[in-house]
């Protein structure tokens, strides 16, 4: 009785992933900016989102723009913020009637990392939440899960210039400033024969 109970309930978990189509989206590319991110830092992250035989509802007259809705998560230590959403890859046989269907969603976003950001490596949980529609007109919600993986380093040394070659370099400075005073007659003089009057 145990069993056919635990069998009911493997076969009704099976039927109901069945009837849930698979997510038209496919995080498919992911460039983070530098290929780290540095502590006490900022870089950019690019997502790329490409449709698996299917499109992306983004608009048209009778139902106005429809945005992709991109959330990724902040972490103590690291803030996360959207920079940019863009789509492309239109779906060219629907464009006439003006409904906007896209094969691809770029997403950027802009990490910050604290000084005390752990180090290593890290999987940042996001989810974007989209429309699809489908060669009948019929529209659905979908959403997709996926993780950002970034690695965190420690933070780049500041550089601190030096001194002025002058200051490094006393004797040396006063030795070549007439050195370079006369490398520039012959151009003052080729100046002069040229016409240029400085203005």
């Amino acid at each position: 009785m145990k069993s056919l109970f635990v069998s009911l309930i493997v076969i009704a978990t099976c039927a109901a992933q069945a009837q849930q189509p698979a997510p038209c989206l496919k995080l498919s590319k992911v460039t983070v900016e530098k290929h780290v991110l540095h502590q006490d830092s900022e870089a950019d992250v690019n997502l790329v989102f490409v449709g698996q035989h299917c499109y992306v509802f983004s608009g048209s007259p009778a139902q106005g723009r429809q945005w992709p809705v991109f959330e990724l998560q902040s972490e103590p230590g690291l803030t996360v913020s959207t920079a940019f959403a863009g789509l492309s890859r239109f779906d060219q046989t629907t464009v006439g009637a003006s409904i906007l269907r896209a094969g691809e969603v770029e997403v950027r976003v802009h990490l910050a990392a604290s000084s005390d950001f752990a180090l290593g490596g890290h999987k940042l949980p996001g989810l974007i939440r989209y429309k699809v529609m489908d060669g009948l007109g019929n529209i659905s919600d979908q959403a997709l899960s996926f993780e950002v993986p970034i690695t965190v380093a420690k933070a780049e040394p500041v550089h601190v210039p030096g001194p002025p070659f002058d200051q490094r370099h006393p004797v040396w400075a006063k030795v070549l400033l007439p050195l370079e005073i006369i490398a520039f007659i012959p151009l003052f003089i080729l100046a002069g024969l040229m016409g240029w009057d400085g203005c």
